[in-house]
């Protein structure tokens, strides 16, 4: 029976990874104003894809850029792009902070096509 558990666990999380869109939901964050989170890049993936703040106010993100290539992490509201975190090569991580309002966000690497290549997520204040 010990053994079933883990198999079971197993198997649903290959099925879940399972399906013709390739694309992965990612994962999501909620964190508080004034706290710094951490966001690692990669190609081509941020990871978590999607961050909640809760109420309004200043968000510090430290991108930890995991990658052979050079990354960015710039957020915007529509068109605009409000900030973040410098273009850098992998190795060490760089910050931003952003002062967010309520509303919803996007951000995105804006290096090349690597947001068409799906470097981009979701970021939400509520």
């Amino acid at each position: 029976m010990r053994r079933l558990v883990p198999l079971t666990a197993l198997l649903m999380l290959v099925a879940s990874g399972c399906g013709s869109d390739n694309e992965s939901p990612g994962r999501t964050v909620t964190v508080k104003p004034g706290k710094t989170l951490s966001v690692v890049a990669d190609e081509y993936k941020f990871d978590p894809s999607t961050i909640v703040l809760t109420g309004g106010g200043k968000l510090t993100v430290e991108l930890d850029n995991q990658g052979t290539l050079a990354h960015n992490l710039r957020v915007f509201e529509g068109s605009d792009e409000i900030g973040g975190t410098p273009t850098f090569a992998g190795g060490e991580p760089r910050a931003g902070t952003l002062d967010l309002k309520p509303g919803e966000y996007e951000f995105l690497c804006t290096v090349g096509d690597h947001a068409d290549l799906g470097m981009k997520g979701k970021l939400e204040v509520r």
